[in-house]
C-alpha cells in the first residue's frame, strides 16, 4: 500500500497532502470543485490523490513505457541531442557539474524523498547538496557503461521503482499547492482548482495528472517557458498551462479526459511554434498525450 502520511520530505516536498492506498475520496474532490467555483477560499486546498497498489504499478508501468517503449536499459539514459542524464522509471533528470539548468533538476528532489524515508542510498549519492551527474556529456556517459559506478546506479534504480511510483505521486500532490501559490490572480486559482478537481475526479487511474506533472513540470519554473514571436509573451507549457487551457464543466469522465488530452497538445504545439527546434519531439509528444483519453482500467473493471 502506498501511504506518504508518516514520511513527508520536510523541505523539496514540504505541504504535500496525504497520499493513501484506497479509493478516490470523491467527497473531497466534489467539495473541491463546490468551493473553487463559489470562491470562498483565498487558499485553495488541493484534493488528496489516492491509488491502489494494483493502479499504482499500472500507471508507473504506463509511464516506464511512455519514457523508454520499454526498453530495460532505458533506466538510465542519456538521449541524443539532450545536456543531461534521465534516470529511473520516470526519466528524472540530472545535470552535469558546470551546465545551466534549462529544465527542472528532478532527480536530486527524488534523492531528497528516499533520504527523508530512510531508504539507504549508496555511498557517492548520500550527500547534500547531491554531487551533479558522475559523467559530463554524452559520449562520456556511453563510454561508462559498463563501470562499477553505472552498474552500481543501476542496480539501485532497479531496486528502488515502487519507492519512484511515491515519489511520482507525491510529486503531482505537490503539484497543485505550487501552482496555486504561484498564481496572484483569484480567478485564475479557482479556475485551476476547478479543473484540476475535475480531472482528478474522472480519472481512476490519475494518470493524464501523474504522467504529465513527470513529463513537461508543473509549469511554474521561468526557465521553462518561452516567447511567442508574434505577440512577445512568454508562455510555459506545464500543468499549469493546460488546465488553464480547459474551460469545460461537464463531469463526464469522457468529456474531461479528452478536454485535458487536447488542452496539453495546444499547449505542446504552442511549444513547438516558439521552440521551433522542438518540432522533432512533435510526434512523440502528441501520441503520450493522446494516450490521456483513455483510462488505464476502467472504472467497472477497477471496482
Amino acid at each position: 500500500m502506498l501511504d506518504l502520511r508518516d514520511r513527508v520530505p520536510s523541505r523539496e516536498l514540504r505541504g504535500l497532502m496525504h497520499v493513501r492506498c484506497r479509493h478516490i475520496l470523491p467527497l473531497a474532490l466534489c467539495a473541491l470543485l463546490n468551493v473553487a467555483a463559489a470562491g470562498a477560499q483565498q487558499h485553495l486546498s488541493p484534493p488528496p490523490l489516492t491509488l491502489s497498489d494494483d493502479l499504482a504499478a499500472r500507471v508507473a508501468h504506463q509511464i516506464w513505457l511512455n519514457e523508454t517503449g520499454g526498453n530495460p536499459d532505458g533506466i538510465i539514459a542519456w538521449n541524443s541531442g539532450e545536456d543531461f542524464m534521465s534516470v529511473g522509471i520516470g526519466h528524472f533528470i540530472w545535470f552535469p557539474v558546470g551546465r545551466p539548468a534549462p529544465f527542472v533538476e528532478t532527480f536530486p528532489r527524488y534523492i531528497a524523498f528516499l533520504r527523508d524515508q530512510k531508504v539507504p542510498l549508496p555511498y557517492w549519492l548520500d550527500k547534500s547538496p547531491l554531487p551533479p551527474c558522475p559523467w559530463n556529456t554524452r559520449a562520456e556517459f556511453l563510454k561508462a557503461r559498463n563501470s562499477p559506478r553505472y552498474l552500481q546506479l543501476r542496480a539501485f534504480l532497479e531496486n528502488t521503482k515502487p519507492t519512484q511510483v511515491r515519489f511520482l505521486m507525491a510529486r503531482t500532490q505537490h503539484a497543485f499547492a505550487t501552482i496555486i501559490a504561484s498564481t496572484p490572480d483569484q480567478a485564475q486559482r479557482r479556475h485551476i482548482a476547478a479543473q484540476y478537481a475535475r480531472v482528478a475526479t474522472a480519472s481512476r487511474d490519475l494518470y493524464p495528472l501523474i504522467d504529465y506533472v513527470n513529463f513537461k513540470g508543473e509549469g511554474i519554473s521561468p526557465l521553462e517557458a518561452a516567447f511567442d514571436p508574434d505577440t512577445g509573451a512568454k508562455e510555459g507549457w506545464g500543468l499549469k498551462h493546460v488546465l488553464l487551457g480547459m474551460s469545460g464543466s461537464s463531469a463526464r469522465a469522457e468529456t474531461v479526459l479528452a478536454e485535458f488530452s487536447e488542452s496539453a497538445r495546444s499547449v505542446l504545439l504552442r511549444r513547438i511554434r516558439n521552440q521551433p527546434q522542438t518540432a522533432r519531439w512533435r510526434d512523440g509528444w502528441l501520441r503520450r498525450v493522446a494516450t490521456y483519453r483513455t483510462p488505464l482500467v476502467r472504472t467497472a473493471a477497477a471496482q
